[in-house]
C-alpha cells in the first residue's frame, strides 16, 4: 500500500472514530468543522508546519467572529451596519496575514466561517469550535505520521 492511500485510509477511520465518539458521549462538538481544519491542514502542506498554521489560523477567525458579534450588539446594528461589521471583519482577517504566525488566510477564512455557521457569540461556543478545529487539523497530522511510519517500515 503506497503512503497516499495508508493518509486516506487513517484519515478516514480516525474521523470516523472521532465522529462516532462524539455521539456516544454526546459532546456537543460539531464534526464537520474538523473535517474542516483537516481539509485546511492538508492546504497547509502537512506536517507540523501546517498543523500550527491550521489552529492558528482557524482559531484566530473564531476570534474575529467573537470581536465582530461584540461589535454588533454594542452598538445595536441593523442590516447596512451589520454588513459594514461583517466586511470590516473580513478585512481584518486578510490584513492578519501581514503578522507571520498568521498567514494562512484560508485557514482564518476557514475558522470564521465555522463560526459564523455555527452561530458562535459566547467563549464556551467558541471554545468548542476551536476544539472541533483543532482536533481536525490534529487527525490530519496523526494520520500522515502513521502512514508515513508504515511507509518507512515497508520500505
Amino acid at each position: 500500500m503506497n503512503a497516499m492511500t495508508a493518509r486516506a485510509l487513517l484519515v478516514g477511520l480516525l474521523v470516523a472514530v472521532w465522529v462516532w465518539v462524539i455521539g456516544v458521549a454526546r459532546l456537543h462538538v460539531a464534526g464537520w468543522a474538523g473535517v474542516v481544519a483537516l481539509g485546511c491542514y492538508f492546504a497547509a502542506g502537512g506536517g507540523v508546519s501546517g498543523l500550527q498554521k491550521t489552529v492558528l489560523g482557524t482559531l484566530s477567525g473564531i476570534v474575529w467572529v467573537l470581536l465582530a458579534d461584540a461589535v454588533r450588539i454594542a452598538i445595536g446594528g441593523n442590516p447596512i451596519v451589520n454588513a459594514l461589521i461583517l466586511g470590516a471583519m473580513v478585512c481584518a482577517l486578510v490584513l492578519q496575514s501581514r503578522v507571520p504566525f498568521l498567514s494562512f488566510t484560508a485557514g482564518a477564512f476557514a475558522g470564521a466561517g465555522v463560526a459564523l455557521g455555527l452561530g458562535v457569540n459566547t467563549v464556551t461556543e467558541a471554545i468548542r469550535a476551536g476544539g472541533a478545529l483543532a482536533v481536525g487539523a490534529v487527525l490530519g497530522f496523526v494520520a500522515e505520521r502513521v502512514a508515513g511510519a508504515i511507509g518507512a517500515r515497508r520500505g
